[in-house]
């Protein structure tokens, strides 16, 4: 786990200072706690999409949110290595480069994933296929199939992520046999 108690804290009131700080620091390597402001106070509130939108724009990615105090939130944010595209990043990343707002640094972080092979590696999660072992084992589950199918379409994406990203073959059976289990029972995975 990374410890996130000495990164610093980065406080912007607009898209603007926003934008001006990633062009000026883009290219640190150093993860930073976004402050951002609350609803309560129109006059400094930068959204949440709109701070994504900037983020991607200069090749950076967004994190873990939490509470500062009465009227801030911080998010962690830092620049993308290896991290994969889901559809609704790839879609804000492509109406940035149509709106002329992608910068160079964002579209080497695009050109990058792609060589990696991180652009398209959601793809079928988000298509909502589910895999050859993951069908078979909830086909050998009364009821788990049915069960899975009436999941809402992002409740499968969460399950089918989470299965796709395991690091080993044991942990992904491991996986496929809880989903199917729980689906028997009618049980949604916790976390759902």
């Amino acid at each position: 786990m990374v410890k996130t108690e000495n990164f610093e804290k980065v406080e912007v009131s607009s898209t603007a200072e926003l934008r001006d700080w990633l062009h000026a620091n883009h290219t640190q390597e150093e993860s930073v706690w976004l402050v951002t402001f609350k609803k309560s106070i129109p006059g400094k509130y930068v959204s949440v999409s709109e701070v994504l939108d900037e983020l991607i724009a200069f090749g950076w990615i967004d994190g873990i949110r939490r509470k500062l105090d009465e009227t801030r939130t911080m998010q962690l944010i830092a620049p993308r290595q290896t991290q994969h595209w889901s559809k609704t990043y790839k879609d804000r990343a492509n109406k940035l480069v149509k709106e002329g707002r992608m910068t160079q640094a964002g579209q080497e972080s695009i050109a990058r994933s792609q060589q990696l092979g991180l652009w398209n590696f959601l793809d079928d999660v988000d298509a909502l296929v589910k895999p050859d072992d993951l069908l078979e084992c909830l086909k050998q589950h009364k009821g788990a199939l049915a069960f899975f199918d009436a999941l809402s379409p992002s409740n499968q994406r969460f399950i089918l992520r989470w299965i796709k990203l395991a690091k080993t073959g044991k942990t992904r059976q491991k996986r496929i046999l809880e989903t199917a289990v729980l689906s028997s029972k009618g049980e949604k995975m916790k976390g759902l």
